[in-house]
């Protein structure tokens, strides 16, 4: 009913519903900075005139009061973007946030939840990271006192064992308040205080025995009786690699990768993007996507990478990124912001856009920064962790359409002169190994992301490890479909000599399975996840003479051929255009 509900009311909101269907299955990506700002822009969009910042927008209640917890940690992201994109805007909202929180502490130094004004050692120690920050930055002694009365309240009603129980959510034990100790102990480091460095590393010995041979950390959901979002599952780790930046304590970050190395396999073998519930077991319970959850994912992976130097961190972030890129509102009031669960009717935040996505999103594209390079990269990385974890193994040997592709290619290729033929994305090169032991007089290059050998170079189809106008003909088999194609033509027609032949191998969109991939692909059938940043393009006859006449080719011809199976149901392009 509750969705009912909700989808009744998003229809009072014409222009934000139509913005948000469309983040779902938007395949649109900007550069980074473009991104940052739009992400910074929507939170000053959502500061409210106290200086907090909105806890949400609401498709079933509107505009939100200003969020105590979340105005505490959101302060530091935007300071930073300020400075980094050189706008200081960002830090003046940064600042009269900071101000908003000196009026609403408690005297006894808490800081409460806002629905029942009570107060919680969560919500005070997200706060004490804003304190932290602004007393760093401002050496105003306000921020420190007030973070001092933070720290003592958390001390005072800390249980025996560490953690916090009677002011915490539920009055339960959560393992992601680490959080808190990990503010805490900053606090402790600015003012040199012992007494409260010493309760922080209290609550997280009692952290890291919380942890399961596998890796999970017990008590990491809201409820005990809930499987726990991803949101709450990498607050532990953001906690505890913060305590870790600031001791240097090895067995800390050994807890992190224990549980971090989990979740990254899970996302280079089995789950493209992860989802938004797990259980204890690492089982993927709610297939849904947590925003937030997401980009502090991202966040923590960038870190990790950082410090282990282990790549395939830089990877999954990179990966991470260009989906939540993609599913970045573009327009209506709401752009810049994020649905909080895609579908936006999902269990995390059903029909709200909160503020917290936007701050983890901003801290992890901070971070990725230094290690950015463009779109055409990021897109890349995420198709080839998806050719992955498909099912399909590259093989020596020629499939049905190899030999259709090789008997079309025996009609074109010369065998009286001496040319050079590349084939990119070639796989372990099983046509061009077929096509030399006919071609005596044709020299063959192959170039893959993932295979190499002689006559093989490891390569990008979007940077050709080859000098310009090196060939005579240039091929591409269902590869084209995976890429932003203009950029990848361009390329092509750059390695290839003036009158060279192109030659393309594509799907037709006009069979069955044409019919059927949207279905395929909603359903988790196909290649790609239905919501992906990028998925297959099967052009028709029409759009691909206008794409390679747009490209530089002319004289154009093409030719449907039929799949393995019954005529219809899986058909083909074969393509021949010539270089102007």
């Amino acid at each position: 009913m509750f969705k009912l509900y909700g989808l009744f009311h998003s229809l009072k909101h014409p222009s934000i519903l139509k913005s948000t269907l469309q983040a779902m299955i938007s395949q649109e990506v900007y550069d980074n900075r473009t991104h940052l700002k739009m992400s910074g822009d929507w939170l000053l969009f959502m500061q409210n005139s106290d200086g907090g910042y909105s806890r949400k927008f609401s498709f079933i209640s509107g505009r939100d009061r200003s969020y105590i917890e979340t105005t505490g940690y959101i302060i530091p992201s935007l300071w930073m973007l300020g400075e980094r994109i050189e706008d200081h805007s960002y830090i003046e909202s940064a600042k009269r946030a900071g101000e908003w929180l000196l009026e609403v502490q408690n005297t006894d130094g808490s800081f409460s939840e806002i629905d029942h004004d009570t107060p919680f050692a969560f919500d005070t120690g997200q706060c004490l990271i804003g304190l932290n920050f602004l007393y760093q930055k401002t050496e105003d002694k306000r921020f420190l006192d007030a973070a001092k009365r933070a720290a003592y309240w958390l001390k005072a009603n800390q249980e025996v064992d560490g953690s916090w129980e009677r002011v915490a959510y539920h009055q339960q034990k959560h393992s992601y308040y680490s959080r808190v100790s990990a503010a805490m102990l900053k606090y402790a480091t600015i003012s040199n205080d012992n007494v409260i460095k010493e309760a922080a590393l209290k609550n997280i010995e009692w952290v890291l025995k919380e942890q399961q041979s596998n890796g999970f950390f017990s008590k990491s959901s809201f409820l005990e009786d809930m499987s726990a979002f991803l949101h709450t599952i990498i607050y532990v780790l953001e906690g505890l690699l913060d305590v870790y930046e600031i001791t240097k304590q090895e067995r800390v970050l050994e807890s992190v990768l224990k549980n971090a190395e989990v979740l990254k396999k899970i996302n280079l073998q089995r789950d493209l993007i992860l989802c938004s519930q797990y259980d204890d077991e690492f089982r993927c319970v709610n297939s849904e996507r947590c925003i937030t959850g997401l980009a502090q994912w991202a966040g923590v992976a960038i870190r990790l990478f950082e410090i282990t130097n282990d790549r395939e961190y830089l990877v999954v972030a990179k990966n991470t990124l260009f989906y939540l890129k993609a599913k970045q509102i573009k327009g209506s009031k709401m752009r810049g912001g994020f649905s909080a669960s895609i579908p936006f009717w999902g269990r995390y935040g059903g029909f709200d856009f909160v503020n917290w996505s936007n701050k983890f999103f901003i801290d992890a594209l901070l971070e990725y920064e230094e290690f950015y390079s463009s779109k055409i990269d990021e897109q890349e990385s995420f198709v080839a962790t998806a050719f992955g974890q498909t099912l399909d193994i590259v093989t020596d040997d020629l499939s049905v359409m190899d030999r259709n592709y090789i008997d079309e290619l025996r009609l074109i290729l010369p065998k009286d002169r001496s040319i050079k033929v590349l084939d990119i994305g070639c796989g372990k090169g099983a046509i061009i190994s077929k096509l030399a032991q006919e071609f005596k007089n044709i020299k063959f290059f192959g170039v893959d992301p993932v295979y190499e050998n002689k006559t093989i170079k490891k390569g990008s189809i979007y940077s050709i490890p080859f000098e310009d106008e090196y060939f005579d003909v240039v091929m591409s088999f269902e590869v084209l479909q995976h890429t932003y194609v203009d950029t990848a033509l361009k390329e092509l027609k750059r390695v290839l000599k003036k009158s060279g032949t192109i030659v393309i191998g594509d799907r037709n969109p006009f069979s069955i399975l044409g019919v059927l991939k949207p279905l395929f692909e909603l359903g988790g059938r196909w290649m790609y996840p239905w919501d992906s940043p990028f998925r297959e393009r099967w052009y028709s006859k029409a759009q691909w003479i206008e794409i390679l006449e747009d490209s530089g080719f002319k004289d154009i011809t093409i030719k449907t051929l039929e799949g393995s199976g019954k005529k219809y149901v899986n058909r083909y392009f074969f393509i021949e255009g010539e270089r102007y």
